[in-house]
């Protein structure tokens, strides 16, 4: 018999929001200030935003006035500190994060995130050049960016799945976020905000409600398509999204499935639980190359 971890949002009771956990501003390095960031995300349909300066927090308190009730801005941070293992350093998100941090080493900076009673990110692993035994001697972080829209829009190194695979394959169960870690909104094109989110299943629309949720994974990641439905039973899982092209079911090695549309798009489909080991996860690609993925289901004998 194989056990399955997964906590599947679609079996818990709440609403979906959509969010951003990576943005910059004027206050680091962006091109837009802290307002006008959060009325861009607003108006391209988001319910809350974390915004993430560079080395320091940045204040929300008035824009957390100006959006009282349908819009939700969380307070958080962008680190990077020395060293990987070709020496180039990490890059460490800290969610809901109200205060300066400034050690400078990794495993310090996820430690002090921790007790600030934030989430730890490693963002764009493949921009920074980090290899899997640099994601595997830090603890306590809660996840790896596996879509950056920055990163694929300026240099093309947006994707880090396959570095989410490595960690999965050693049964190190960490979760998957797209990000649009936006800097120049609307200076250059395509812009590189709006592009990317994760869609959070919980009770309300608060703080407390989005983190709790999102520190149980209670989420999938997009740049584009929608899941609907999961739902498994020992035999098979079942899936059912947005019109794609493609429904591809990942695992260690060369094992998995990879559905592709007879015709013009697949909107559901049963795979059999047969071919899999270690974990199993799902992505969606439709026909103009937008992705989506669900977190890992975790396998076990």
């Amino acid at each position: 018999m194989v056990s399955k971890y997964f906590p599947n949002p679609f079996e818990m009771e709440g609403e979906w929001f959509k969010g951003n956990l990576h943005a910059h501003t004027t206050q680091s390095d962006g091109s837009l200030s802290p307002l006008d960031v959060c009325k861009l995300y607003k108006a391209y349909g988001y319910d809350f935003l974390f915004i993430t300066d560079h080395r320091d927090v940045t204040p929300i308190r008035d824009l957390s006035k100006s959006f009282t009730g349908n819009f939700l801005v969380f307070k958080g941070i962008e680190l990077d500190v020395p060293s990987s293992e070709i020496d180039t350093k990490y890059h460490i998100i800290g969610l809901n994060v109200k205060n300066k941090i400034e050690y400078r080493d990794p495993q310090k900076c996820i430690n002090e995130i921790l007790r600030e009673g934030g989430e730890a990110l490693i963002a764009h692993p493949y921009w920074s050049s980090l290899t899997v035994h640099d994601l595997l001697k830090i603890r306590g972080y809660l996840g790896i960016e596996i879509y950056n829209t920055h990163c694929h829009y300026s240099v093309s190194k947006g994707f880090s799945t396959v570095h989410w695979d490595d960690l999965l394959s050693r049964k190190h169960y960490v979760l998957g976020f797209a990000v649009d870690d936006a800097h120049w909104y609307k200076d250059k094109l395509p812009m590189d905000a709006c592009g990317a989110w994760i869609m959070v299943k919980a009770p309300s629309l608060s703080e407390d409600s989005i983190m709790n949720s999102i520190r149980r994974g209670l989420f999938y990641s997009s740049t584009g398509p929608e899941f609907f439905d999961i739902k498994f039973n020992d035999e098979e899982i079942y899936v059912k999204c947005s019109p794609v092209t493609s429904i591809s079911f990942i695992s260690r090695n060369g094992l998995g499935f990879r559905f592709n549309a007879e015709g013009n798009t697949i909107t559901e489909i049963s795979c059999p639980l047969d071919n899999f080991e270690v974990f199993l996860r799902i992505e969606l690609e439709s026909s103009d190359g937008g992705k989506a993925w669900i977190n890992p289901i975790m396998l076990s004998e």
